[in-house]
């Protein structure tokens, strides 16, 4: 990281205030770094995991989503079909969106067809569908680039096809549709045995990341609570890469069953099982994957267990909100899982820390923000505000009491503060140059 005396480029807001306006990039940091870590030790921590972490291993949503589509029709139909219900707002917002970026990346007559188009969609009601039918090809080109080829929002459109498949469940169309989109999803995710697991930056970072939170926690800590919208296993190689004791919520047993209750367990020491109060032995976390896991499976009656096998076939494999076999019984445990995510949010004095995460899930969101409203609750985001997901997030609740959203450019090139890799190297554990350039010794390593 190279030193940045002038102004820094790093934000920290607070109270809808940038707190680090006029201070250098090096100020910047070592105040991120006391910031920040002075919350591991909170009685009640959180951590919010994204997709955004996993992304050095796993290709974004929208590639992975751009690439089927371009490369099978049937999927590329059910999405025009899907999208051509919705109200015309949708394709508008999308639209404005797609706007901004073309005017940053200057692309004048693709800009010029968008605004016609806009213009003709005011006061319109109609279904996009009916909408679409009345452009002319110009313009039905562009949708086509810019709407429909650039979908990604895989999880909603599986919901629907879901649905459209407990109507009709002898629908061939739909389980072909549904079977490419899970089979291409689950292709980016890494299995069990990858070697990405065992060496690659992303693991490494991970691996930091916890030895780095962990190491201000003490075996008589709380429980750590991690919380994922992640498939991937990331989270649990570096956990047990750094000797933590962590709960997915399913028995430890042959038979691996979930059961919401195994986050209320801790591992004790009994050599005195009479004494008043237990003592517990490690420190330990709890692993909420609200989406669901690579190595998660149903059994023969619909249950939802945990299968640690180095192969196993994609109909095997149960991702939100793809349960195409006893719907109802394996989508229980997702309901508890959102459920303890909210309830570990409000419980007094908790902070919770969100990275890798742009805020596009409602649902989500709303179990997040409802909390801002606690005098006692503390929420510290590494987002990016040019991101329009986080944007409507952060002006939505930018004077609550408690939040804090931290992001910028940094003076390493291409690469912004809310980088999980750069808030574990060059904030969490960020070291002070000495006079000769080189990094001296941490005093809490």
């Amino acid at each position: 990281m190279s030193n940045n005396s002038v102004n820094g480029r790093i934000y920290h807001y607070e109270n809808n205030k940038n707190i680090f306006k006029g201070l250098d990039e090096n100020q910047q940091i070592i105040k991120l770094k006391e910031f920040v870590n002075k919350y591991f030790v909170s009685k009640n921590l959180v951590i919010f995991i994204g997709s955004g972490c996993s992304s050095g291993a796993i290709p974004l949503m929208s590639k992975t989503m751009s690439d089927i589509l371009e490369n099978n029709k049937n999927v590329y139909e059910k999405v025009k079909e899907f999208l051509n219900i919705k109200d015309l707002s949708y394709l508008i917002r999308n639209l404005e969106l797609c706007k901004k970026w073309l005017e940053k990346n200057k692309k004048d007559n693709e800009i010029k067809i968008i605004n016609d188009i806009l213009e003709k969609a005011e006061g319109n009601y109609n279904n996009i569908g009916s909408f679409v039918s009345a452009l002319s090809e110009e313009q039905l080109n562009s949708i086509d680039k810019h709407f429909y080829k650039s979908f990604s929002d895989i999880e909603s459109l599986l919901n629907w096809l879901q649905s459209g498949l407990s109507f009709q469940p002898s629908n061939d169309d739909l389980k072909s549709v549904i079977s490419i989109l899970k089979s291409e999803f689950l292709k980016t995710i890494p299995a069990l045995d990858d070697d990405k697991y065992k060496d690659s930056e992303t693991i490494n970072t991970y691996h930091k990341f916890y030895q780095s939170v962990f190491k201000y926690r003490t075996e008589l800590s709380n429980k750590i609570n991690i919380v994922t919208t992640n498939y991937d296993l990331f989270n649990e190689y570096s956990l047990e890469s750094n000797r933590i004791v962590y709960s997915t919520g399913f028995e430890n047993s042959l038979y691996r069953n979930f059961n919401v209750n195994s986050f209320k367990q801790r591992l004790v020491d009994d050599t005195n099982r009479y004494k008043d109060v237990w003592q517990p032995t490690s420190k330990e976390a709890n692993l909420l994957k609200i989406h669901g896991s690579i190595n998660w499976t149903s059994d023969e009656s619909g249950k939802l267990i945990q299968k640690d096998l180095f192969k196993q076939s994609d109909e095997e494999i149960i991702i939100y909100p793809t349960m195409l076999k006893h719907r109802q019984t394996a989508q229980a445990p997702y309901s508890e899982l959102f459920r303890e995510f909210a309830n570990v949010l409000q419980v007094p004095n908790t902070v919770l820390i969100v990275m890798g995460y742009g805020f596009p899930d409602e649902h989500i969101n709303n179990i997040i923000s409802q909390n801002l409203k606690h005098q006692d609750f503390t929420l510290i985001v590494f987002g990016d505000t040019s991101e329009d997901n986080m944007k409507k997030f952060f002006d939505e609740f930018k004077t609550q009491d408690g939040f804090h959203l931290i992001g910028g450019d940094t003076s390493c090139d291409g690469v912004k503060a809310h980088y999980f890799n750069y808030i574990v190297d060059e904030i969490i554990n960020y070291v002070p140059k000495d006079e000769s350039g080189q990094k001296g010794e941490d005093s809490h390593e």
